[in-house]
This record gives structure tokens, sequence and C-alpha cells, in this order.
């Protein structure tokens, strides 16, 4: 069987929404592990077993993160954290939405891209014409003209990008029998996304400017009132743990929280299930435990000046900026 019919029956037997996430000189516990898998999960299970967990298969140098139904992987951000050290790379497909292909060096984005439609415009990283002939020989282009339909097989033609760039090829029927396996959980092991943080805009003009005017160490003094704000109105001011890590966090010396921690154990409590107000209130403490002042204000404003009283809040935040 070539390698394209050979990764069409793979994704086949994946289903309609599954992300495969490579990992370069790491085995299964590893690869799990740099995805930010909760350690108490961590279990031998098929794929009827998985439920929302993430299973890894050892496949020589490099080993894959199969998430049946999840999308975790094909986030840059978290990819970039995975490959620290090493080489990753995701393939999505996503039939409600779109497929994705990225591929990471040493924490940076080589390059990442839409296999249904790999346009050079579209395409991004450090270097995006990086796989530009591998692409072309397997037939990842844009159309030519409207009646093309490049985009079938989009994400079959990703895998076996993956296969090229691997030298590892998905084994059949990979979820049929017993998996290393986790639940795994970004927020520990990756630093905030773009879409947690507050965008630029012209109802906000006043707050950036503030921003860029005071001086860092202003900037985490409002950044962690803000969170404890958050965190008061919600209730949870007296978490284990949390104080002292926003006391951290104000010198500009904020620490990664590990799961194992008092805190780390709230946090997740704050992340299970669906989006909860608690679980916004863990974005932003991700943003503010980081090592960026103006990303950690912007992760810290994001949830206030989207609720009640953001003008408010907007106005004492700039005050607070502005203040000698």
């Amino acid at each position: 069987m070539d390698d394209l019919a050979y990764a069409r029956a793979r994704a086949a037997e994946l289903g309609p929404r599954f992300c495969l996430t490579f990992v370069k000189g790491a085995d299964e516990r590893t690869a799990l592990a740099r995805m930010g898998a909760y350690p108490d999960t961590v279990a031998e299970r098929t794929g009827a077993e998985l439920d929302g967990a993430a299973a890894a298969i050892g496949l020589g140098r490099w080993s894959v993160v199969i998430e049946p139904g999840g999308a975790q992987g094909a986030d840059h951000v978290l990819l970039e954290a995975v490959s620290r050290g090493t080489e990753a790379l995701s393939v999505l497909r996503d039939d409600a939405a779109s497929p994705r292909f990225t591929y990471a060096v040493a924490g940076t984005t080589s390059v990442a891209f839409d296999p249904a439609y790999p346009s050079p415009e579209l395409t991004w990283g450090a270097d995006p014409e990086l796989l530009r002939h591998l692409m072309r020989a397997i037939g990842l282009r844009e159309p030519a003209g409207e009646d093309e339909e490049t985009w079938r097989d989009a994400e079959a033609r990703a895998m076996v990008l993956a296969q090229r760039l691997t030298g590892a090829r998905i084994p059949e029927d990979p979820l049929g029998v017993s998996r290393l396996s986790a639940r795994i959980e970004p927020w520990f092991v990756g630093p905030a996304r773009p879409g947690d943080l507050l965008r630029p805009g012209r109802r906000f003009a006043e707050v950036f400017a503030a921003v860029d005017a005071a001086g860092e160490e202003r900037r985490w003094e409002v950044a962690v009132a803000q969170v404890r704000r958050l965190a008061g109105a919600l209730g949870v001011a007296d978490a284990p743990g949390l104080s002292e890590a926003l006391e951290q966090a104000a010198r500009g010396a904020g620490r990664p929280v590990t799961m194992d921690s008092a805190l780390g154990r709230e946090v997740r409590r704050w992340l299970e299930g669906p989006p909860t107000e608690l679980r916004t209130l863990a974005v932003a403490l991700r943003g503010v435990l980081g090592r960026d002042a103006v990303v950690a204000l912007r992760a810290a404003l994001r949830p206030l000046l989207a609720g009640p009283g953001a003008e408010e809040i907007q106005a004492g935040t700039v005050a607070a900026l502005r203040a000698p």
C-alpha cells in the first residue's frame, strides 16, 4: 500500500477529529509529560477507554501522541513548549473547522499551514519555505483553479509529510490495542496563548498607552493586583499557595506551578469541566506567572474588561499605571 493510501486508512480509523503530535527523542511517557500529562492519570488504555485522554506510541526515534477528538497539540504555543531542546510536529484533522500542520524546532515554530489551502501567503513561521519542496512532491499545494479539489485528502497528505520528516509511520488500528495514555493539560507546561490576552483596539487605547508609559515594576504590581481582584470576586483569594505565587509575580519572579503543589491542585480544579469563571482565573494567572510584564497585564485585564464594571476597572487601571 502506498503512503497516501495508508494515511487515508489511518485517518479514517481515527475519525473526523484527531490530533497527532510527534516528539523526537522522547519515549511514550516523556512525550505525554511534555504535553502536560497529569501523572495520576497515566495508565494503559485502549481507544474505547480513552474518554478524553491522549495515547502515546513509540515509533523508534520519535513518539506520537494521539488525541482522539482533541486538538491540544495543534496549538503552536504548546507545540513550541514540547519542542524545547528537540523537534515536534503536529497534524490536526477537524472536519468542523480547518486542518493544520505545524512543525516546531527548539521552541520556535519553523513552519505552519492549513493543508487544505497551503498557499505561501497563509503559511507562517520562522522559515515558511522550509518544507515547500516536500509539500509539492506530496501534493500539498493551493489549487490552480476553482475546479481543482486539492483540499481532498489534505489531512492524509499532511500525515504523509509527517512520515517523511520523522521516518515514523502510524500503525494500523493505532488505538485498537492498549496504549500508555493520560489526560493532558497544557496550562502546566506552556505559556499564555495569544488568545488569552487583551487585544489592542480603540476601546482600550488609553489602557495600552498607559501600559507602554509605565515602568516594569509598576506593570507587575498592577497585573498582580488585577488577578487578586478577580480571585477575590470569585471567592478564592485564600486558595492555598495563591498569595505566595502572586507575591513572587509582583517582583517579576513568577514561577511555574507544579501539578502536585497545593496551588497546582487548586488550578486543576479550576480547569475541570466546561469553561467557567474559575477557568478564566487560571488563564489570567498563567499569564501573570510568566516573565513578560506586558503579557501579564494583558492576561490579567482580559477577563476584567470583558465583564461588568469594565469602564470603572479600565479607569482605575490607567490611574494605577500612571501613578507617581
